[in-house]
């Protein structure tokens, strides 16, 4: 019988206390969520502990909006690899994943800052979340149509994805 793929490893999901020392000394830190070995400056710094936390900026930032916006960290991850860790507007790509926000519909969900997580739409750079997309929601059919936002707020990249229960509007 043929095996497929190489052996499977346990996940690493604690740094021995042993290996921090080495770690830190090489200028490099293990994330228990990517799994990865990162430069030191990918991780924000534990000052109770004195030693860096144990997941790095983009899985610490993903995890957080996964919680706040109801969505799974698979799917978040999916929709970061769907749309190349871009903003799905302009070709921003910011230096760390966690300078994009999760854009979603506010009016299914008017809190600020949170979600159902069913009204999901996408990654965009603070600029465009922040400006262009609020501004241009709010003014919709007053001004004259922006294809690329049109086509952005009609079908989004979460729903194009199967990632959210948003359908095309017509």
């Amino acid at each position: 019988m043929q095996r497929r793929g190489s052996a499977l490893t346990p996940l690493v999901t604690r740094t021995p206390t042993q290996q921090l020392p080495e770690l830190i000394a090489r200028g490099v830190y293990w994330c228990t969520v990517c799994q990865q070995e990162l430069p030191l400056d990918r991780f924000i710094r534990d000052h109770k502990r004195d030693s860096p936390r144990s997941r790095c900026r983009s899985c610490s930032g993903m995890l957080t909006r996964a919680n706040k916006f109801n969505i799974s960290f698979a799917d978040l991850d999916r929709l970061f690899t769907a749309q190349g860790n871009r903003c799905a507007l302009c070709p921003a790509a910011p230096e760390y994943i966690d300078g994009l926000n999760l854009d979603h519909d506010h009016a299914c969900c008017p809190d600020r800052g949170t979600s159902c997580g069913r009204c999901i739409r996408g990654l965009l750079c603070w600029s465009c979340n922040a400006g262009v997309v609020t501004w241009y929601e709010r003014l919709r059919g007053t001004i004259p149509p922006y294809p690329l936002l049109d086509a952005y707020l009609d079908d989004p990249p979460a729903a194009r994805f199967g990632l959210t229960d948003l359908t095309p509007q017509t």
